[in-house]
């Protein structure tokens, strides 16, 4: 009997012309594995071997060709449709969650599963199984994305219907996804005391590095740049450049297939690189080192442009020259841990990782920016929603370092000006009694531009003639809360909303206040018109 070429007889609202087929005459079929790319994520084969026999064929199948679609143009696209890393963990964790879900909706029909039985329903059923998995939230809502993305290359390629997804079961997960918190100031002091005392020993050498020592250097660049996991480990060769600028400084450049990257758009590459950070010239020399140490096994390797590459001495891959990839991260990173016995504030194991030396790294720059959330976002590489939601922790001293310091002056008004005029200068917020030489002013001849600062700064004036301008900056501060998202709002800037509510206004005649309040919020200050003004001087 001849074999056909079949399809899902299932509806496709808005089916595509261009569908791709399905053999679905001989299954399972011989070709059970996907291969990947070489990537940071080391799993490269993906096995679907296991699936197949369990009533669903079909939808295994599927599954596997929408993977085989996405790996194949991963490998000609070089990365720049899906990063090999993130299909890895559409099978690791998407399909490992569905797929078995399949199996147990086959036993429960009574029947072969098919591909038209994958609807809105079948869908509803899978978000029922993940939450009775006993899982967080925040993981359910990383499966369900991750299987969605595959069933909607299913979707696309015209195998099953498209429309068949809730638009939001997950509301408000990633209130959860914070994961583990950055690194308290001891455990940050700890770690780095070891990352020194590790790379003082590791430059006193001279042979090829193995590859806990590579892990070393590794960390010891993500606890002084931030850089992310992947990137990290996918550093080339040439990742220094020199700094256009200041000849002391290098620019460390890191590459993401997919990054958007237009805040660099004039560097090379710029629809390539990821990130750009400024790196102290000991991490340029850590860079040197790995790439000169290891330039054997490298040159011996299937990756001489790659910078992290070693020799095995694992005893199944003895003599073979590796890539660093995270799964031999972790490993490595207990190895550096149990060797300096470094605790937590408990007294016991510390949990390290690249995040959590990157969420402390982002953490500190929020601190020396003087809480400065966009500039803390700009250097971090994403929105300021991206890092309240997944980086920033309120400071201990939040409270306490925006209390008013300046001085509140009702007796001008009340004096009807019998009192010597007031020694201060106008600003966009209020009055300043020195903005040359006041609490936070440069000090180096030009005029302080920190308006934000000016409630924690002993310099800072507010009589009944300010409250317009006060009032203007309260409303600007109010609508940037639909833009930067309730949490981080509160933490950054409700303090000036509670100082301007509860110190400034109480001290003012209530009609006045109420005159003012009104009049801001109608007709603003013209510097306080354009919330977007925030970002630039915050």
């Amino acid at each position: 009997m001849p074999r056909k070429k079949l399809q899902s007889t299932a509806l496709r609202p808005g089916k595509a012309e261009s569908d791709e087929t399905l053999n679905l005459t001989s299954l399972p079929p011989s070709k059970m594995v996907v291969y990947l790319p070489e990537h940071a994520g080391g799993l490269r084969n993906l096995n679907f071997a296991k699936h197949y026999g369990n009533s669903c064929d079909v939808v295994v199948y599927a599954a596997q060709r929408a993977i085989d679609i996405m790996a194949t143009a991963c490998t000609e696209s070089g990365g720049k449709t899906l990063s090999a890393t993130t299909i890895a963990g559409y099978y690791s964790r998407g399909l490992a969650a569905f797929l078995p879900f399949c199996t147990i909706m086959a036993s429960a029909l009574g029947r072969d599963l098919q591909l038209n039985d994958i609807d809105r329903q079948f869908i509803d059923h899978f978000i029922a199984h993940l939450r009775q998995s006993g899982v967080s939230i925040g993981s359910q809502k990383g499966l369900y994305t991750a299987a969605k993305s595959v069933l909607v290359a299913m979707g696309q390629s015209g195998w099953i219907a498209k429309n068949i997804f809730p638009r939001n079961p997950y509301p408000n997960a990633d209130r959860s996804l914070k994961g583990q918190p950055p690194l308290s100031e001891p455990e940050r002091r700890s770690v780095l005391g070891a990352l020194k005392a590790d790379m003082r020993a590791i430059m006193k050498g001279s042979e090829p590095l193995t590859s806990d020592e590579l892990v070393v250097c590794l960390l010891a660049i993500a606890a002084r740049t931030g850089i992310n996991p992947t990137p990290a480990l996918e550093l080339l060769t040439d990742c220094l450049q020199p700094h256009p600028i200041k000849q002391d400084r290098y620019m460390l450049v890191s590459f993401k297939r997919r990054g958007n990257g237009t805040h660099i758009q004039s560097l090379r590459r710029a629809v390539d690189v990821e990130s750009i950070v400024s790196a102290l010239p000991d991490v340029a020399r850590i860079i040197d080192l790995v790439r000169e140490r290891n330039a054997k096994p490298r040159q011996a390797s299937n990756y001489p442009e790659c910078l992290f590459v070693y020799e095995s001495r694992g005893w199944a891959n003895t003599g073979e020259m590796c890539r660093l990839n995270q799964r031999s991260l972790p490993s490595s990173i207990k190895v550096f841990l149990d060797r300096h016995q470094i605790t937590n504030a408990d007294g016991k194991a510390l949990k390290l990782n690249f995040m959590r030396l990157r969420k402390t790294f982002e953490n500190r720059l929020f601190t020396l920016s003087g809480q400065d959330p966009f500039l803390t976002a700009r250097l971090g590489g994403h929105t300021v929603k991206i890092s309240d939601n997944h980086y920033l922790e309120a400071p201990e001293s939040a409270e306490k370092d925006w209390r008013l310091m300046g001085e509140v002056r009702t007796e001008e008004l009340l004096s009807h000006n019998k009192l010597a005029p007031l020694t201060t200068q106008n600003t966009p917020v209020a009055r300043c009694q020195d903005t040359l030489n006041g609490h936070h002013a440069p000090k180096n001849g030009e005029h302080c531009q920190k308006f934000l600062a000016c409630f924690r700064c002993r310099s800072f004036v507010v009589t009944g003639d300010d409250l317009y301008r006060v009032f203007s900056l309260y409303w600007a501060l109010v609508q940037m809360r639909q833009t930067m998202g309730s949490s981080a709002w509160k933490r950054i800037y409700g303090h000036i909303i509670r100082i301007i509510d509860q110190e400034v206004t109480p001290q003012f005649d209530a009609e006045l206040v109420s005159i003012q309040r009104q009049y801001a919020k109608v007709d603003p200050h013209p510097f306080w018109r354009d919330p977007e003004r925030l970002g630039d001087i915050a």
